[in-house]
C-alpha cells in the first residue's frame, strides 16, 4: 500500500514537472527579478549574482565575434556593431533594474531589455525605444511560436 501511494506520488510529481516546462529561449524579466528574491536572505550577493550574468553574456558575445571574424571580417563588424557594449557593471545593472520595473517589459529577453536601457539612459528618442520594444516582443513571440512545443 505504502509503495502504491510513494508510486502515485512520484507519478504525479513527474507529470506535474513535465506540464510546468515553459517554452523559454532567454532569461527574461522575471529571471532577472527573481535574483532579488533569491539573494534577499544576502543582499551583497544580489550585484554579483547580475555581473555574473551580464558578463557571461559579454563573453559569450566576444566569443562569436571571434568565431565570425575567421569567417569574414565584413561580417562580424556588420552583426556585432549595436549598442550592446560593456560599460560599468552597476550603470547596466541599474538599466535593467528600472527597465523591468515595468511588467509588460519582463516578457522581453535580457540582451533585448539591457539594449532597451542603454537608450534609455542615451536618451534615445521615447518613439524609438518604444518601437524597438515593440518590434523585439513580436520578435521573441514569432520564436516562441515556431517553438516546437515540448513533450
Amino acid at each position: 500500500m505504502i509503495k502504491r501511494a510513494g508510486l502515485i506520488l512520484l507519478t504525479i510529481f513527474a507529470v506535474s514537472v513535465n506540464l510546468a516546462q515553459e517554452k523559454k529561449l532567454f532569461w527574461d524579466g522575471n529571471d532577472w527579478v527573481a535574483i532579488d528574491r533569491v539573494t534577499a536572505q544576502n543582499p551583497e550577493f544580489n550585484f554579483w549574482v547580475k555581473n555574473a550574468y551580464l558578463s557571461g553574456m559579454f563573453d559569450s558575445r566576444l566569443f562569436y565575434r571571434i568565431k565570425a571574424l575567421e569567417l569574414q571580417r565584413d561580417l562580424a563588424d556588420s552583426l556585432f556593431n549595436d549598442l550592446l557594449a560593456p560599460t560599468s557593471s552597476r550603470r547596466l545593472i541599474q538599466g535593467l533594474d528600472a527597465f523591468y520595473r515595468d511588467l509588460p517589459n519582463r516578457y522581453l529577453p535580457v540582451p533585448c531589455a539591457l539594449i532597451a536601457a542603454l537608450m534609455i539612459q542615451n536618451d534615445v528618442p521615447a518613439a524609438e525605444i518604444n518601437r524597438y520594444i515593440e518590434n523585439s516582443k513580436r520578435w521573441i513571440n514569432d520564436l516562441l511560436y515556431k517553438l516546437p512545443s515540448p513533450r
